[in-house]
């Protein structure tokens, strides 16, 4: 395992992708592209029985591929590159058989085709979620150590982190979807736009039903989480230890982007609602232009000089006169309000005592921790020590009280968040105490030069 982990830590992934050809073997021009998935479907659909077929397929599969470019790509790529082409296609999609002079796709050709296949195809599911998060939290209830947590990660959490992503994707991808609608109806007439500007607007609210309902199915990160958080002491290998870490880890991810994806729905259903409101002003404006002139041209003036309307519309009264009400004042110095004696509060000797003591007691702690905060910097100055060695001391020091010493590896982690030239690396083997039930993991203080 530290071998694999040490030729992982060398591997540069993009000094290897810029090595000369290495991206376009990888990542194929268009028309090899096409063709590849041409014959993908082809394997799968049982055209090409046993998934073989030969160099004529191939070129069928390239000669269909380039119809669908542009003329000038079409005169740029003659029948005698096929050749070479196929000669390319083969360091990672073709593999051929020179006995039987045929081909089949190779794994990372069913990779490359199938992610594309199930990103397009893939359907919004939170009840299907939800029984695989289920699924997850029985599993790993029965998990009774390490190597079965590792192998509850290897064979059921990592078959389920893709498909939870490619459904948050889905979500994205819908909302990027209805803007592109939003967008449309611009181009579209006056008559349509309400119709599709509401349908948009039902869909937005219904993919904030799912993105809720994604939440729901959800629900059981937390327990998931809660477990592996007991399993980790336990971990005494390094790779399980940081595959726990990273598992718990990816629920935080996910939720993350699904407060991403709740923003997005905030900010784009108030402006298409604006935008309602923004549409409907024009015929607004028409109509109130209509009711001001049929108000002024059918209206009529009485003797009595009272304004009549067309017939229809009601009189509405603007001004109306008030009753006049005696007002009775009520002078507050005629019974002026006796003033009460204010009750000074005694004081509790004892209660006054006890509260000093206990501040005396909190500046002691204080003093104490500074000092021995000095003695650990100026020794880590001089160069790495072992904080468990301190640590120890204090407790002794304290006749077996861990208060002080926890104080003392608070200040100490608060120095080196603001110290940034203060190191301090944490080591999980765990150190005990010699005669007392303490033990913590060690901690290699230093100074950066």
């Amino acid at each position: 395992m530290l071998t694999e982990q040490t030729e992982n830590s060398k591997f540069d992934l993009l000094h290897e992708i810029h090595k000369e050809g290495t991206y376009h073997l990888l990542f194929p021009s268009l028309q090899q592209g096409l063709a590849i998935l041409n014959l993908y479907q082809k394997v799968r659909t049982g055209v090409f029985p046993g998934g073989r077929f030969s160099e004529s397929d191939i070129y069928n599969a390239l000669e269909g591929s380039r119809l669908m470019i542009s003329q000038e790509e079409y005169d740029r790529l003659p029948q005698q590159k096929f050749n070479s082409m196929i000669s390319d296609l083969q360091v990672y999609f073709l593999r051929y058989n020179i006995d039987e002079q045929v081909y089949t796709l190779k794994e990372y050709a069913e990779s490359f085709c199938q992610h594309a296949e199930e990103t397009l195809k893939a359907n919004f599911n939170p009840t299907q979620i939800e029984h695989i998060c289920n699924g997850l939290r029985s599993k790993l209830d029965e998990c009774q150590d390490q190597y079965q947590v590792k192998t509850w990660m290897d064979t059921y959490f990592d078959a389920f982190k893709p498909r939870m992503r490619s459904q948050v994707d889905r979500l994205e991808r819908q909302i990027d979807n209805s803007v592109q609608e939003i967008r449309a109806t611009a181009q579209l007439s006056d008559v349509s736009i309400m119709e599709i500007l509401k349908a948009i607007d039902q869909k937005l609210d219904k993919l904030r039903t799912q993105n809720e309902e994604l939440r729901s199915a959800f629900r059981e990160m937390k327990t998931i989480n809660l477990m592996l958080e007991l399993h980790l002491p336990n971990a005494t290998e390094h790779d399980i230890a940081s595959g726990i870490a990273e598992v718990r880890q990816f629920f935080p991810e996910v939720k993350y982007t699904l407060n991403v994806i709740d923003k997005r729905l905030d900010r784009i259903q108030p402006k298409l609602r604006q935008f309602f409101g923004m549409l409907n002003k024009p015929s607004f404006h028409i109509r109130m232009e209509k009711f001001l002139k049929l108000l002024l041209s059918a209206s009529t003036l009485s003797d009595q000089k009272e304004v009549k309307f067309p017939m229809g519309i009601p009189i509405f009264r603007f001004h109306q006169q008030t009753s006049n009400f005696t007002i009775f004042e009520r002078r507050e110095d005629l019974f002026p309000a006796k003033p009460k004696q204010r009750v000074k509060p005694t004081e509790n000797p004892a209660e006054v005592a006890k509260g000093l003591a206990v501040a005396r007691n909190q500046l002691m702690i204080y003093s104490k921790v500074d000092l021995h905060l000095e003695e650990i910097l100026s020794a880590a100055s001089q160069g790495e020590i072992l904080f468990s060695g301190y640590f120890f001391n204090i407790v002794d020091q304290e006749a077996g009280s861990v208060e002080l010493a926890l104080n003392v590896a608070y200040a100490l982690i608060r120095k080196a968040g603001q110290d940034r030239q203060l190191h301090i690396q944490v080591d999980r083997k765990k150190i005990k105490h010699p005669q007392l039930k303490i033990a913590l993991w060690e901690m290699k203080i230093n100074y950066k030069h």
